[in-house]
């Protein structure tokens, strides 16, 4: 009887561990289903784009020599054609790193970095362009 009921327990945790691991599994979340994404441009002006946590971020690296110029950080949706995001701000002399996070991305959707750079109060600009990230 003591064995009996051992196994009956023994099988019933391994039947919760399997169910468990299944359902586990299964609720990965969109964020595990993103590929691609990744850095663009040298190393003193690099934009980049990534997913985790259910969403989807933008982030510029920068160094420059002065803080001369306005930098603009975007988040393309390139399905919808338009801006998920968008902020502008002076540039800072030395390193600087800036994030953008959207936190609710559309799953299926084809996502892109931007950062642009205006020097000296232009309307002209530098840019430099993130790789596609498919959330």
């Amino acid at each position: 009887m003591f064995g009996n009921g051992v196994r009956k327990t023994a099988m019933a945790l391994v039947g919760t561990a399997l169910a468990t691991g299944l359902a586990l599994a299964g609720s990965t979340g969109t964020a595990a289903a993103s590929s691609g994404g990744g850095c663009g441009g040298p190393d003193w002006e690099q934009v980049c784009v990534s997913a985790g946590n259910g969403s989807v971020t933008a982030t510029a690296n920068t160094n420059f020599g002065n803080g001369n110029c306005t930098e603009e950080v975007i988040l393309w949706d390139y399905t919808t054609g338009g801006r998920a995001l968008d902020t502008s701000f002076g540039c800072h002399t030395g390193p600087y790193s800036f994030s953008y996070t959207l936190s609710n991305p559309s799953p299926g959707h084809d996502y892109k970095a931007e950062v642009r750079l205006y020097w000296n109060g232009g309307s002209n600009y530098d840019y430099q362009l993130s790789p596609d990230l498919f959330y």
